[in-house]
């Protein structure tokens, strides 16, 4: 059987120090299926356990990204232009996993299952226009079966239309990939660098003109 999306209140409006007033939906759990291909829990847990085997703060999908001390001394005033503001830090928290470095982002990651009509790039893409400069590199994890699909989603026109377009930033982390080379390191994960999933993963490049 199918999973459909219930009703649902009207996301909140959240003020953005780039955009203004700006709609991040929440994530609507009654919309995933429980027979999905790829196991986001299981990849999750696995970004969760590798952040923290390498030293780093992992952040789960939904937990409250940290305020800028700045934001948090205005009490929370997105109009502040300190990183991060309310909708961006909505946006992280909107993503399967984010490691982060002395609360700076140091990798950002989505799950695409191919289910869920890849959320999880438009996720990232809302997160790029919001905040066009950061620095921390993109992942898109998910199974080579399903690579073609991811590709031809982030080559959509609205996706390419920025000035630095999604296709550019983005990078495809294979599943079993990651999990063949998390498991025969072992313990040796502790001596990683975030730099390893760069390694692994592969850059998606957009069309030449």
């Amino acid at each position: 059987m199918i999973a459909r999306m219930t009703a649902t209140a009207s996301p909140a409006l959240l003020l953005s120090s780039r955009l203004g007033l700006v709609s991040v939906p929440d994530l609507d759990l009654g919309s995933l299926s429980r027979d999905e291909e790829l196991d986001r829990n299981t990849v999750r847990e696995c970004l969760q356990s590798l952040g923290q085997s390498m030293g780093l703060t992992s952040l789960a999908r939904n937990t409250a990204f940290p305020e800028s001390p700045a934001l948090a001394e205005n009490g929370g005033d997105a109009s502040d232009p300190e990183f991060p503001d309310a909708a961006v830090r909505k946006s992280l928290e909107g993503l399967d996993a984010v490691w982060l470095q002395d609360d700076e982002p140091v990798a950002c990651f989505v799950v695409e299952s191919g289910f869920a009509g890849w959320e999880g790039v438009r996720r990232l893409a809302d997160l790029v226009a919001l905040h066009p400069k950061l620095k921390a590199p993109l992942y898109a994890v998910t199974l080579g079966s399903l690579k073609s699909g991811l590709l031809a989603e982030v080559q959509r026109p609205a996706l390419r239309l920025p000035k630095r377009p999604l296709a550019e930033r983005l990078r495809l982390l294979d599943w079993e990939r990651l999990r063949t080379e998390t498991e025969q390191l072992g313990e040796r994960v502790r001596y990683l660098k975030p730099e390893f999933v760069e390694g692994i993963s592969e850059p998606v490049s957009a069309p030449k003109d």
